[in-house]
């Protein structure tokens, strides 16, 4: 409403909220302390109907929720926000995932489901509720959730999870929240540690990185491009 910029910053101890609408005079307006005590490097934020979803590798922290509508208030930077709501299901997490065009966030890395995704609807930000637990494929370091465009019939229109699991992409229908299924095990020659990826706007291709090919006797480091066509049940690595 205001049309400002904002960079939010994922804190060891905080995650921090900076107005950039002037780039040559950025205003630190606050943060949002931590859950619980411990700090960790790893906190991830993601943002949905003008929310922020934000998750950390600190015990016991759970899902804050920030609405993004405080920022537009502050008139004596910096201030020390407070919580919308919390979400206390699982603990700490590796990273949130949240596929806009359904209303659903995705815990990644969790201490549920044997770290893989535990799904959450958000489609009401202040009121979040579990929706299911996918822990088949084991753990899951990151991930893109969509409804699938691609070249493949059998799955338009369905909500599929590409997961960079560690030492495969595991490609799964998460449309039935209740019923999550397993559609493809993806992998690349010397996979190390298969980090993050992401869709081409077409969702023909989906293109992941590796974090520790490069110092493990790769040469440089790689990108692995994966085709969705003609089925993502028959995915082909270059």
């Amino acid at each position: 409403t205001t049309g400002k910029e904002y960079a939010i910053a994922a804190m060891t101890n905080s995650t921090a909220f900076v107005d950039v609408s002037d780039p040559l005079a950025p205003i630190y307006l606050g943060r949002i302390d931590t859950q619980g005590t411990s700090t960790s490097f790893w906190r991830d934020v993601k943002i949905y109907q003008n929310h922020a979803f934000i998750v950390s590798e600190a015990g016991g922290h759970g899902m804050q929720v920030f609405s993004l509508a405080q920022l537009a208030t502050v008139s004596s930077p910096p201030v020390t926000f407070a919580e919308t709501a919390f979400y206390g299901t699982f603990g700490n997490c590796h990273n949130i995932v949240i596929n806009e065009d359904s209303g659903f966030a995705y815990g990644v890395g969790s201490n549920t489901a044997s770290g893989g995704l535990h799904v959450i609807d958000i489609s009401n930000p202040t009121s979040p509720v579990i929706a299911g637990l996918f822990g088949t494929e084991g753990y899951t370091h990151d991930a893109q959730v969509v409804n699938y465009i691609g070249p493949d019939a059998d799955y338009v229109g369905a909500e599929i999870a590409f997961a960079c699991n560690e030492n495969d992409i595991a490609i799964v229908d998460v449309s039935d929240k209740t019923d999550m299924q397993t559609i493809s095990n993806a992998t690349y020659p010397s996979a190390f540690y298969t980090h993050q990826g992401w869709l081409t706007e077409d969702h023909r291709y989906f293109i992941a990185n590796d974090e520790l090919d490069e110092i493990n006797g790769t040469g440089n480091t790689r990108s692995c491009l994966l085709y969705t066509s003609p089925s993502p049940r028959d995915l082909s690595t270059s």
